[in-house]
C-alpha cells in the first residue's frame, strides 16, 4: 500500500508585474499562461479568463499615477461598475466591470513611466484584488 499527499488544486500562484504589484490566483482558476510581446494571457479550458498589460505613461502626464487618476475621472462618465481600489499609499487604481469582465488600471508611485491593466473574469477579480499588494523591487 502506498501513502502520500495529493495536490488539492488550490495552491496560489503569485504573479509579479513590471511595476512591483503582486497578486495571486489559485492554480485551479487557470491552466495556461500565454506570454505575448505586449500582453500576458491567462487561460482555463481553452478560454481566456484574463490578461495583463504594461502601458507606457503618456507624455502628456508627469507620472503614471496622474494618468490613471485622469482615467478614473473619465471612467466615471461611462457605463459599467467603476470602483476606486484601496491599494495603500504607494499605488493608485480603479476597476471597471463590463460584460462579465473586470479591468483594473493600476499605477505605483515607484514606477512613474508605466502602469498596468489586469483584465479578468468578474467572478475571479475579488480573489485577485484580495491578494494584491505592492512589493519591494524584484531581486
Amino acid at each position: 500500500m502506498l501513502s502520500g499527499c495529493a495536490a488539492t488544486g488550490q495552491t496560489p500562484i503569485q504573479f509579479r508585474t513590471s511595476n512591483d504589484l503582486t497578486f495571486e490566483l489559485s492554480n485551479s482558476q487557470f491552466d495556461t499562461v500565454d506570454v505575448q510581446p505586449f500582453e500576458t494571457q491567462i487561460w482555463l479550458d481553452s478560454a481566456m479568463i484574463g490578461s495583463l498589460m504594461t502601458m507606457e505613461t503618456n507624455p502628456n502626464f508627469d507620472t503614471a499615477v496622474d494618468e490613471v487618476r485622469q482615467g478614473f475621472d473619465e471612467a466615471k462618465k461611462s457605463s459599467g461598475k467603476i470602483v476606486q481600489l484601496d491599494l495603500g499609499d504607494s499605488a493608485y487604481g480603479f476597476s471597471v466591470t463590463v460584460n462579465g469582465y473586470t479591468t483594473a488600471f493600476i499605477a505605483t508611485s515607484k514606477h512613474p513611466t508605466s502602469w498596468i491593466t489586469i483584465s479578468i473574469k468578474e467572478d475571479v477579480f475579488d480573489d485577485v484584488l484580495s491578494s494584491m499588494s505592492v512589493s519591494k523591487a524584484h531581486k
